[in-house]
């Protein structure tokens, strides 16, 4: 994925984008996994702050955040909430002193398509020795239900680099391959949801990820393909009961 393409579908998305994802209540879930983990004496940095629906809820617990993001879509967005405090810029070319920050924070970036050797390699450099880099993933543990079996192996065929998979076996080794040392996760937060076989058929049709991840060309057929398996499955328009967590990941500087 270019910087380009990526842009133009976070601009796409955008306006529907909170919705889909749970809005200001999931948001709020992730403030309080991460705020514990950051000192509210220093500020936050945001790198992929999006809508600004996360900043936004760390802001009202008392931390100090700005953000930046490629889309200015998404920022259009993230303005309403932070104010000047955001900024237009790719996460792989920060535009932020070396050794200036103290801590930064990522939700659901790192799944998208970046370049995350880039990303964790400006991470590094923008923050001081010792400093704190937060992640909470999107994907990071993938379901192993009926539907997730499809769903997995469709993101395998499609991504066989695994350059979206965000869990910690992946992300890991890039980090501590440019300076960040994987220290484990934090604040996991268990949650369960309902999906049939069908309405996910029927979110595939958009791309995954609720149009984050758009298919085209020859990965149209590997979809439709995904979504026959989906509404072959036995009784596919009743909701299974679906077991995730969302987590924090931690990453330190070095010295």
């Amino acid at each position: 994925m270019t910087a380009a393409s990526g842009t133009a579908e976070f601009d796409a998305i955008a306006p529907g984008y909170d919705r889909s994802r749970g809005g200001t209540a999931r948001a709020a879930g992730f403030a309080d996994q991460l705020a514990p983990l950051l000192d509210p004496a220093h500020p936050v940095l945001d790198v992929g702050v999006g809508t600004g629906v996360v900043a936004a809820e760390l802001t009202a617990r008392g931390h100090r955040v700005c953000g930046v993001d490629l889309s200015p879509g998404m920022l259009a967005l993230a303005r309403t909430r932070l104010g000047q405090r955001v900024a237009v810029a790719d996460a792989g070319r920060l535009p932020i002193r070396t050794a200036s920050v103290t801590q930064a924070v990522s939700t659901w970036l790192l799944h998208t398509g970046v370049d995350r050797r880039a990303v964790f390699g400006e991470v590094a450099r923008v923050l001081r020795p010792g400093g704190l880099y937060l992640v909470i993933p999107a994907g990071g543990m993938r379901p192993t239900d009926d539907i997730g079996r499809i769903v997995n192996e469709l993101e395998d065929r499609l991504d066989p680099e695994g350059t979206r998979q965000d869990g910690p076996q992946a992300l890991a080794p890039a980090a501590e391959a440019r300076g960040l040392v994987y220290e484990g996760t934090a604040g996991e937060r268990p949650k369960t949801f309902e999906v049939s076989p069908q309405d996910m058929a029927r979110s595939l049709s958009g791309g995954l990820f609720t149009g984050a991840w758009p298919v085209r060309g020859d990965e149209v057929r590997v979809v439709d393909e995904a979504r026959a398996r989906l509404l072959a499955l036995p009784d596919p328009a009743v909701p299974r009961v679906r077991h995730l967590a969302d987590f924090v990941m931690v990453f330190t500087r070095t010295a």
